[in-house]
């Protein structure tokens, strides 16, 4: 099995102990209030990638209450909990990877922690993928864990017990250009420390980039 599909794999498997785990979202709601700031459009289309159980979703529809959301999961649990928590959103069961088959356009694009599960390839082609998808102006959200890719591996989390998922890290210097390369402009970047359940500490990477 793929690290990839291990990784959905266990993240169907515990999504009620994940969505326990990350409900709440304060930690970035700086950063997700200048996302929706930056859309400047009070009735918006936008497509949220790897949405779990909503939890970023729901700040969305507060904010955009006229919005149209496409979220998207490949892990089927995580979209029956956040169908239940707002049934007005349109939740699909998608891989990421996937989004070139969407027709539409969108305003915005949320992906938030989604890129630690993907591979530097997968990554670049993600961002190529989403610049397809938005319209000129649109705006992209990107979170994910700062790390050379040699410390890719399998870690345990404090959602999944004893079982262990398999982790990608990404260098900054490598997103720029993935996002210069996709037509974007970087509107911010912010490097945010996180406390892991062992004490250490990662570092979070959190882009805002307008499409050119």
């Amino acid at each position: 099995m793929e690290h990839f599909e291990l990784s959905v794999k266990r993240f169907d498997q515990f999504a009620a102990e994940y969505a326990q785990r990350f409900m709440d979202m304060n930690a970035y709601s700086d950063s997700i209030g200048l996302f929706c700031h930056s859309i400047g459009n009070a009735q918006p289309k936008i497509l949220e990638l790897a949405c779990g159980p909503g939890n970023v979703t729901r700040l969305l529809k507060l904010r955009f209450p006229d919005s149209r959301i496409v979220a998207i999961d490949l892990a089927p649990q995580m979209i029956e909990i956040a169908q239940k928590l707002l049934p007005e959103v349109d939740f699909r069961v998608m891989d990421v990877r996937d989004i070139s088959e969407i027709p539409e356009q969108f305003d915005a694009i949320m992906c938030s922690f989604c890129l630690p599960f993907l591979s530097k390839t997968d990554t670049e082609k993600l961002i190529a993928d989403c610049a397809d998808r938005l319209v000129s102006g649109g705006v992209l959200y990107i979170s994910t864990m700062e790390g050379n890719e040699e410390r890719a591996g399998y870690e345990t989390t404090s959602f999944s017990g004893n079982s262990e998922i398999y982790f990608n890290y990404h260098q900054q210097q490598n997103l720029e250009k993935a996002f210069s390369d996709g037509g974007f402009e970087i509107v911010r970047l912010k490097l945010q420390d996180y406390t892991e359940p062992d004490g250490n500490f990662t570092t979070d990477m959190i882009f805002i980039a307008k499409k050119r």
